[in-house]
């Protein structure tokens, strides 16, 4: 796999996936252009400055004992910059990485596929009964091209143009197959390329014809490596060429997902063949976990959102950002969260009631409480 260390190294800007997406938030100072499978990566990055993931919940964790803390979580949504950028590193890179792993072990060059249908039919539809229709077709689309035994596994996400109609993009594991045939099989047009890069000596633009656009593609082995145009290689055993390549096509898969948040009640979202989730998703950590300080299990509760609950319970945020746990009255610290964290004796009898401290009668005075016994 594709190691992300090597993207970033690259010359790539987006967050470190190990950073917390409240600590590494990325805004454009100056404008983007749209992204595309064949543009150079350096061309989607620009000047950033810090921001926050505005819409991430509170979640209280609770531990054996009795004491807690307030965290805030992200809320995970596509439509949130922040996110957005978390997401491409920690999911969208490492998914794409490993599905071109998987695509280059079969002797396959991995395909992007563009799914369009009239705009009178109910595939092209922005609705419920819309996004049924196209899962229903997709799936006897994929039984059609696998009934051979091709491989035909993939990444599928719906975007909605703006004449309001809805096609289908779909990142596919799959052997070299026409576009007649993928027409025949899909019933209307097709749109089909091999994932690569543009050739920066000779690539004509987008106002010029398809073909001309495609004679300039680079596309990795097992595909020609080089320009077919003008001949000009890109060292594909260099790693950091690969993951320019791996950045563009998840920066490409985000885009349609973050056009709209909704499309007229249809939920944005990523779908997987079975096979493609097993072997490339990235599975996510389950909650709650064992604590390695105190050997114990936590408990995890929703609170609610931060813009309700900050306006209410003013001091949350910055206890929250501050490292600030805290334990009953009549109890003790606990060994959890490490050295750095401050400990407040709360005036809540248990963690249901902690948000008690965070009232704005009791901000100004927080300073008069008590802290651990034997301070």
């Amino acid at each position: 796999m594709v190691d992300v260390a090597a993207y970033v190294g690259a010359g790539a800007t987006l967050p470190d996936s190990e950073l917390n997406p409240f600590d590494c938030w990325v805004e454009d100072t100056t404008p983007n252009g749209p992204t595309s499978l064949v543009k150079p990566l350096s061309a989607n990055v620009t000047t950033r400055k810090p921001k926050w993931c505005a819409d991430s919940p509170y979640f209280q964790e609770v531990t054996a004992g009795g004491n807690w803390r307030h965290i805030r979580w992200v809320c995970r949504k596509w439509s949130c910059d922040a996110c957005r950028e978390y997401r491409i590193m920690s999911e969208l890179i490492p998914e794409v990485s490993a599905a071109l792993d998987w695509a280059w072990s079969l002797g396959m060059t991995l395909k992007f596929l563009t799914l369009t249908s009239p705009a009178d039919h109910i595939l092209s539809e922005a609705s419920p009964a819309g996004a049924e229709a196209r899962r229903r077709h997709l799936g006897i689309f994929k039984k059609d091209m696998t009934r051979k035994g091709n491989v035909f596994q993939y990444l599928s996400v719906a975007e909605s143009h703006k004449s309001g109609r809805v096609h289908l993009h779909l990142l596919v594991v799959m052997p070299y197959i026409t576009q007649r045939v993928l027409q025949q099989k899909w019933g209307y047009r097709v749109d089909v390329e091999s994932v690569g890069l543009r050739c920066p000596k000779c690539y004509p633009g987008r106002g010029a014809t398809r073909e001309a656009r495609k004679r300039s593609m680079i596309i990795p082995p097992p595909g020609r490596g080089s320009c077919s145009n003008c001949g000009h290689t890109v060292d594909w055993a260099n790693p950091a060429n690969v993951a320019e390549m791996v950045g563009i096509v998840a920066l490409e898969m985000s885009k349609y997902l973050t056009k709209e948040a909704s499309m007229a009640g249809v939920r944005k979202r990523m779908n997987r063949t079975r096979e493609w989730g097993q072997r490339c998703k990235v599975k996510r950590p389950k909650a709650p976990a064992m604590c390695s300080d105190c050997g114990d299990e936590h408990a995890f509760r929703f609170v609610g959102p931060s813009a309700r609950l900050e306006v209410a319970y003013p001091g949350l945020k910055v206890a929250a950002g501050a490292r600030v746990a805290y334990y009953p009255a009549g109890g003790a610290p606990s060994k959890c969260w490490g050295k750095d964290t401050v400990w407040v004796q709360s005036v809540a009898a248990t963690a249901s009631s902690g948000l008690v401290d965070h009232m704005p009668s009791l901000v100004n005075c927080r300073d008069s409480l008590p802290g651990p016994p034997g301070n």
